[in-house]
């Protein structure tokens, strides 16, 4: 096995690890909402990016994986998701430039890791795309999800388990 999958298996681990450890258990039903959602901006924006040729990812977990869906699956459907769930149930009390802060910090540290991979393994590589279309997007993504998340708390209903 390459560099590249162990580094899969690392991200893999990492994120399960940050589900037990920075979720709390009350909150699962949310951070499922979060991760389903997230799901439904990835999975077309990510395919899109990919089928116009602006992105590749030619190495997968899974061999031959490719040969059916050419996004990454462990960031569009396991890694980002995870990281907006992190991002809005730890989303703090502030609005106006405070707000843009936080969002420019978590998509920054995300895009930082991303450039790191793409100068120096073959897990991502950009064609026409650019580091700051990373930021651009993720902040965008984590902004509809937030927004989602926040219109999806209003409904929920509180149930007494006891």
């Amino acid at each position: 096995m390459n560099l590249e999958r162990w580094i899969l298996i690392g991200v893999i681990a990492i994120s399960i690890l940050a589900i037990f450890t920075l979720i709390p258990r009350n909150k699962a039903r949310e951070a499922w909402v979060l991760f389903l959602f997230l799901q439904v901006i990835t999975w077309p924006a990510g395919l899109f990016a990919v089928e116009m040729g602006w992105i590749e990812y030619p190495v997968q977990l899974i061999k031959g994986v490719n040969q059916y869906n050419r996004s990454s699956l462990t960031f569009e459907f396991f890694l980002f998701p995870i990281v907006a769930i992190i991002f809005s149930l730890y989303f703090p009390n502030v609005r106006g430039y405070r707000a843009i802060i936080y969002y420019v910090c978590f998509a920054g540290f995300f895009t930082l890791i991303e450039v790191l991979l793409e100068r120096t393994t073959r897990l991502v590589e950009y064609h026409g795309w650019t580091w700051y279309w990373t930021l651009i997007t993720v902040m965008i993504s984590l902004f509809i999800n937030h927004k989602y998340y926040l219109w999806y708390k209003q409904k929920l209903i509180k149930v007494n388990t006891r």
